[in-house]
C-alpha cells in the first residue's frame, strides 16, 4: 500500500516536468529546422512566462505589423471613429439649373469609399436642382503626404492588388474595370475624380469641367455659403476587421496614415506616424526601441522589425483597455473565419484561438490568444524568419501542449 502511494505521488510530482521537457523538445527539434525563430507565450491568468524563445529577438513580422496598427488607431482615434469625405459648392444655381463654380471634394483619408456613396452625392446635387456643372472638380490631395507607393516596398509589387498606392482616398478599393479586366490605380485621387463624372454623366447632370488636384484653401473649407455633404465611413471598430480578419493591406495603411494626420493636423504621413507608434510603445506599453523598428501599417516592408516579447506585452496591454473587444472580435477565429479559415480544424485550439496571420516570402507569424483547458488565458506569438512550411504543424503542436497545462 505504502509503494502504490509513492509511485502515485512520483507520478504527480513528475508528469509537469516531463511536459515541459515536451515542449522544450519541441522547441529544440524545430529550432533545427527554423533556427530563426522567436517565441513568447504566457499565462496571463496566472502572470505566467510559459515559452520564452530568442524572445528579444528582432524579427520581420510581414503582417502581425496590422496588430500595432489597429491597436495604435484604437488608442488615438478611437473605436467610434469615423473617416469623412467632404464635398462643398459655394455659388449659386440659376433658374435653369445651371451651376457655374467648382465642385470641391475635401478627402480626409477614407479607405472605404464606394461608387454606390458617391452616387447618393449626385441624387443630392439633383435634389439641389443641379442639371450642369459648368466648373471644375477640385480633389484635395495634401491630406496624406507624398509618397503614395512606400519607398521601402519593392517596385515589382506596383500594380498588384496587396500593394496599394496610399493617397487620402480609396474608392472602390483603388480598383478599376477596363476590358473586362480589373486593375489598380497609381493616382487614387484622378480616379475617384473618374468616378465622380462618370456618375454625374449616368444620371443626367451635364459636366464639362477638368479634374483638378489641389489643395482646398480654408476659405473655401470656412465658407459660410457653402452647401455641403459628407460621406462617413464605418466605425473604426468595423474597418479594423476588415484590417485584420482579411488582413486588408490599404485599410491598414489608411489608418496609419490617418494617425498622425489627426494627431497632427497637418498631412498624414508614414515617418509621423512612426513617431506617433513609437511613442505608444514607448510610454504607454512600456517596451523599448530596441525591440522594434516601424517602417509601414501593414507589414510588407522588409524593414519592419519586432519581438515576440514586445507583441505578447502590447497584447496583454490591450486586454485592460475599452477597446479590447473591438479588437479582440477583429482577430480571425480558429478554423473559423478570415485567414484562419483553413487552419486548425481540430480541438482545442478549432474555435478557440483568435490571432493575426502573417506571411510575405522568408517569413510566418501568428500572434493572438487562446484559453487553456482551465479557462486561462494565454497569449502567444511566434514568428519565423528564413520560412518553411514545417512551421505550421509545430505552432499546433505547441499550443495544443501548453492549452493542457
Amino acid at each position: 500500500m505504502v509503494r502504490c502511494t509513492l509511485i502515485l505521488v512520483l507520478s504527480i510530482v513528475f508528469v509537469p516536468i516531463v511536459f515541459a521537457s515536451s515542449i522544450q523538445d519541441l522547441i529544440n527539434n524545430q529550432s533545427k529546422i527554423s533556427p530563426n525563430i522567436s517565441i513568447s507565450i504566457k499565462n496571463i491568468t496566472k502572470n505566467k512566462m510559459i515559452v520564452s524563445h530568442r524572445y528579444k529577438a528582432r524579427m520581420i513580422p510581414a503582417s502581425n505589423q496590422k496588430i500595432l496598427t489597429t491597436l495604435t488607431g484604437l488608442e488615438f482615434l478611437g473605436p467610434n471613429y469615423k473617416f469623412q469625405t467632404h464635398i462643398y459648392f459655394i455659388d449659386s444655381i440659376d433658374d435653369s439649373g445651371i451651376y457655374k463654380g467648382d465642385i470641391y471634394i475635401d478627402t480626409k483619408g477614407d479607405p472605404s469609399l464606394t461608387s454606390k456613396k458617391i452616387k447618393k452625392v449626385i441624387l443630392f446635387f439633383k435634389q439641389k436642382g443641379i442639371k450642369e456643372i459648368n466648373g471644375n472638380l477640385v480633389i484635395n490631395n495634401n491630406y496624406f503626404e507624398k509618397p503614395f507607393y512606400n519607398k521601402t516596398w519593392k517596385s515589382s509589387w506596383k500594380g498588384l492588388s496587396w500593394a496599394p498606392y496610399i493617397s487620402s482616398v480609396a474608392v472602390d478599393n483603388n480598383l478599376y474595370l477596363k476590358d473586362e479586366t480589373l486593375y489598380l490605380t497609381d493616382n487614387p485621387l484622378y480616379l475617384l475624380g473618374v468616378i465622380f463624372k462618370k456618375q454625374m454623366r449616368s444620371n443626367g447632370i451635364k459636366f464639362k469641367g477638368q479634374i483638378q488636384l489641389m489643395n482646398i484653401s480654408n476659405s473655401i473649407k470656412l465658407n459660410p455659403k457653402k452647401t455641403k455633404y459628407s460621406i462617413d465611413s464605418k466605425e473604426l471598430s468595423e474597418l479594423i476587421y476588415v484590417v485584420n480578419k482579411q488582413s486588408n493591406n490599404l485599410y491598414a495603411e489608411h489608418i496609419f496614415k490617418k494617425i498622425s494626420a489627426n494627431y497632427f493636423r497637418k498631412s498624414g504621413s508614414w515617418g509621423d506616424s512612426q513617431k506617433i507608434m513609437r511613442f505608444f510603445l514607448n510610454k504607454k506599453v512600456k517596451i523599448h526601441n530596441s525591440e522594434f523598428n516601424i517602417e509601414d501599417g501593414s507589414g510588407l516592408s522588409k524593414y519592419n522589425r519586432v519581438t515576440t516579447n514586445s507583441i505578447i506585452n502590447l497584447l496583454e496591454y490591450a486586454t485592460k483597455k475599452d477597446y479590447f473587444n473591438d479588437f479582440y472580435n477583429s482577430l480571425p477565429i480558429a478554423g473559423l473565419d478570415g485567414t484562419l479559415l483553413k487552419r486548425f480544424k481540430l480541438k482545442p485550439l478549432y474555435k478557440n484561438m483568435r490571432a493575426k496571420t502573417g506571411y510575405i516570402k522568408g517569413v510566418s507569424s501568428l500572434s493572438g490568444y487562446f484559453y487553456g483547458k482551465n479557462n486561462d488565458l494565454y497569449i502567444f506569438s511566434i514568428i519565423v524568419n528564413d520560412y518553411n512550411y514545417s512551421i505550421r504543424n509545430f505552432i499546433e503542436k505547441i499550443l495544443t501542449k501548453i492549452y493542457y497545462l
